[in-house]
């Protein structure tokens, strides 16, 4: 048996304080109820790297409504992966006088009860656990700050701390991302999971997840029962009152109804 769930779900947007909205995203479903999140984050410190996100969405949301039903996720990230790179590296070069642009990107694919997330960069997929009433980070984020201490798991002898405070201002420069001209988009990082009826996916940028709690994640749905729409918004919101310097874009999708179903 397995369960087709509905969703309610939120996604909201916001410049912040910065000039332009970098950040870009979709969600949608398709006629077998299989749905996908996207989310990408320009990378700031790239000027039009706007561009690249904005590339990069278009494309998975193209690929994904040209379909009744996804048989192979696999495939179809990879194709589209490779779409947005090839799009974006051709741009750079058409536009921009081959400029570096690039773009984080997390993209989560829902069907029956399996959630699939493919990552790239530093933006973020949480899961909330109905049954367990416990959060967990999905994502892990490519920096430098992850690169190093996967290299003292690797080698004992390697002072992690050493590493950390010599190069301490550049512990959350990306080491991989979607980049024009740049091969890092090779080695995404790929998750698979379990989803039941209550479970929350919280989809988020750093503009917005270095500036709340979970805790409020958890609060603003629960003031916002009657009206989710407005909870990503007001999660964005919270971020700005925290003093939120970088776009804010974040989705909430929450696993509604289920009917059973045998495969």
């Amino acid at each position: 048996m397995s369960n087709n769930f509905t969703f309610n779900y939120s996604v909201a947007t916001n410049k912040g304080i910065r000039p332009i909205n970098e950040d870009a995203n979709w969600v949608g479903f398709n006629k077998n109820h299989q749905g996908l999140i996207v989310l990408c984050d320009g990378i700031g410190s790239q000027d039009d790297s706007q561009i690249a996100s904005l590339i990069t969405v278009e494309v998975f949301k193209t690929a994904f409504e040209k379909r009744s039903k996804i048989f192979n996720i696999d495939h179809f990230f990879l194709r589209c992966l490779k779409t947005a790179y090839s799009q974006i590296t051709k741009r750079s070069a058409e536009k921009l006088n081959n400029k570096k642009i690039g773009t984080t990107l997390v993209v989560s694919f829902i069907d029956k009860d399996t959630v699939t997330t493919f990552n790239l960069g530093d933006s973020r997929l949480y899961h909330y656990s109905f049954l367990e009433n416990d959060w967990t980070q999905i994502t892990r984020d490519h920096n430098l700050y992850n690169y190093f201490l996967d290299l003292s798991e690797k080698d004992p002898k390697i002072d992690i701390n050493e590493l950390c405070t010599r190069h301490r201002s550049q512990l959350l420069s990306l080491t991989k991302c979607l980049e024009s001209g740049s091969n890092a988009h090779r080695d995404y990082d790929k998750f698979i999971f379990h989803i039941a009826l209550g479970d929350v996916l919280f989809q988020a940028t750093d503009g917005v997840y270095h500036y709340l709690k979970l805790t409020d994640v958890n609060n603003v749905i629960k003031t916002n029962n009657n009206n989710f729409n407005a909870i990503s918004g007001n999660l964005i919101d919270i971020a700005l009152e925290n003093r939120s310097n970088d776009n804010l874009t974040c989705v909430i999708m929450e696993c509604a109804n289920a009917d059973s179903k045998a495969d």
